[in-house]
């Protein structure tokens, strides 16, 4: 109890004095999809009270803006209070995480515990207003059960790990495609086990139904209104404006520009398509021709590239105030990371750029060969949960695919996190072996 204690004390009180040294007026600390998030909510957004037009809101799901809904409701609209919430929710998680890395050995609970309680990544996404938190919430507690699951074979878990799968599907629909390799790998765990067919059945039915609950309502209305069984409309958008144009970096000019033409024109054709459903489906189909007519090569390039950024550039690049001082623009720059860190390094103008990102850089590093010795150690000792982590892992990666913001490794930071706790556990017991027998 003192160590979880102890570990929520620290994560609030770091998570606190950053947000202290924030400046939190609306009108100036919310930008990009913060501001959608807040505005959505002060609207009763997916509530019988709002105004929105209701084909706008199947773009996402619906639980980050209800629970800032319920927040406002509790604090009044105080987008300071409102943060102070979520920082709560936060420094739990950081509990949860070393709930997940004890799992595995009783002696990572502390280390796990204050590595995401002094996580950038964690601190800068808690004083976000976006559906991060709420979503690792969910989702750290879905990987603790299945985890719980694999070691003691207990059906109970199996349960447990559903509701919340079942909630962070009704945060992002991102997860929709675990729920399926979940179902896959419970089967197996009982197969492995000699579980009764009978009782198996049983379990993988209540998993599946649990798992869809929350999200049933949004897949009947869609089916009944636009005969679909698609829970949102964002992925025609993300694949046409994200993952097409990063693979087109490493193709020529002429294909870059050819694309944005096109996809200039088709979304001319989409504005008379009235379902929004038969939009988002055009759209995907558009993007996915133009990517599978792309070399592979610059397929394989384009998601390599991705995975190393998303996995080791700074977290602080997307902190607001390191994102305020002047630096140019990644994506003006023609996503050429080259290009990129040559103005970086030799403009004057971005020097205070410059001492930011190099001793970001440094942590970076040292995250890098921290966690490969955590991941070698994990690799050859527990065999037991060593496919379920590692499928959560290469999943998010390649769905984020060629599109880049340290963010997105936010969803399993949870096994990042043990693993670094491994790492450092290994390290700690060399040294003190070294010193023994020196």
């Amino acid at each position: 109890m003192l160590p979880s204690l102890y570990i929520f004390i620290i994560a609030l009180t770091i998570r606190l004095l950053n947000l202290y040294f924030n400046n939190i007026e609306v009108s100036s600390y919310l930008i990009e999809d913060q501001i959608m998030y807040w505005n959505w909510s002060l609207d009763n957004a997916y509530t019988s009270y709002s105004t929105l037009d209701s084909n706008l809101l199947l773009e996402r799901m619906p639980a980050s803006f209800l629970f800032f809904q319920f927040a406002i409701w509790l604090v009044g609209e105080n987008l300071h209070n409102v943060l102070i919430i979520q920082i709560f929710i936060d420094s739990f998680i950081c509990i949860i995480i070393a709930a997940i890395a004890r799992t595995l050995n009783k002696d990572l609970y502390i280390p796990a515990g204050l590595i995401a309680s002094f996580s950038p990544l964690l601190i800068i996404i808690s004083s976000q207003i976006l559906s991060d938190t709420i979503f690792l919430l969910f989702f750290s507690s879905f990987i603790f059960f299945l985890l719980k699951f694999t070691i003691n074979q207990k059906n109970n878990y199996v349960y447990l790990a559903s509701i919340f799968l079942g909630l962070a599907l009704f945060t992002r629909v991102v997860v929709l495609p675990l729920i399926f390799f979940t179902a896959i790998y419970i089967v197996y765990i009982h197969f492995i086990n000699k579980v009764k067919l009978l009782t198996m059945s049983k379990v993988l039915l209540v998993f599946l139904i649990v798992s869809f609950s929350f999200s049933a309502p949004r897949l009947i209305s869609n089916y009944n209104n636009f005969k679909t069984l698609s829970l949102t409309t964002q992925s025609g958008s993300h694949f046409a404006n994200w993952v097409v144009p990063g693979v087109l970096d490493f193709e020529t000019v002429d294909k870059r520009k050819i694309y944005k033409k096109e996809l200039q024109e088709i979304n001319l054709i989409l504005k008379e398509v009235e379902n929004p459903f038969d939009k988002n489906n055009k759209l995907k189909v558009f993007a996915f021709d133009n990517l599978f007519s792309l070399e592979k090569k610059s397929i394989f390039l384009a998601w390599s590239k991705g995975v190393f950024i998303n996995m080791f550039s700074p977290s602080l690049i997307i902190d607001k105030r390191v994102r305020g001082l002047e630096h140019p623009s990644f994506y003006e720059s023609d996503r050429n990371v080259k290009n990129w860190i040559y103005k970086v390094l030799y403009e004057k103008k971005f020097t205070e750029y410059k001492i930011v990102l190099f001793i970001s850089l440094i942590t970076s590093l040292s995250f890098f060969f921290i966690f490969s010795y955590g991941l070698f150690i994990y690799l050859i000792n527990y065999n037991h949960v060593r496919i379920m982590l590692l499928f959560i892992i290469f999943y998010f990666l390649a769905v984020t695919g060629p599109v880049f913001s340290p963010k997105y490794i936010h969803p399993i930071l949870p096994i990042l996190i043990m693993i670094e706790a491994l790492a450092l556990r290994g390290i700690y017991k060399f040294i003190i072996k070294f010193i023994v027998k020196t």
